[in-house]
């Protein structure tokens, strides 16, 4: 110490300044890292899924089902409303799109498939999709 104060060298008031400038770097990029309640979150969809065999299905629906294929149709208004009302809990889910493609990939669905019956499954208001793999039936309705 000179004359009662710190001696910093030739470079000592460079080191502070570098330090308070990434300390304010770093403070921004906490700020900007921080989620922004703002955001609209992406859009979630109720649907609800089911498995059952393939010998249920066809009593049930009376109809084939190739295995390896699926089959979806769009519901009307009145049969939502039949439908609807036997409707439990289970089963249940809040799912986003990509929730809903990754559903549909996990029972052997292909990329570009999932992506197209997801944004279908987005763009009704009600609907159903059975797939088939073997002796198992799958079922996701909205």
């Amino acid at each position: 110490m000179l004359g009662g104060r710190p001696h910093w060298g030739a470079g000592g008031k460079m080191k502070i300044k570098n330090f308070g400038l990434l300390a304010v770097v770093a403070f921004c990029f906490t700020i900007l890292s921080c989620s922004n309640p703002s955001t609209p979150s992406e859009e979630t969809y109720t649907v609800w899924t089911d498995v059952s065999t393939y010998s249920a299905f066809q009593s049930d629906f009376n109809t084939t089902l190739n295995d390896g294929m699926y089959v979806r149709l769009e519901l009307t208004t009145s049969q939502w409303d039949q439908i609807s009302s036997s409707l439990t809990s289970e089963g249940r889910h809040s799912w986003t799109k990509s929730q809903i493609k990754d559903w549909l990939l996990g029972r052997g669905f292909g990329d570009s498939e999932s992506t197209k019956e997801s944004a279908w499954f987005a763009t009704i208001d009600h609907g159903f999709l059975a797939s088939r793999t073997g002796n198992t039936v799958y079922y996701i309705l909205k």
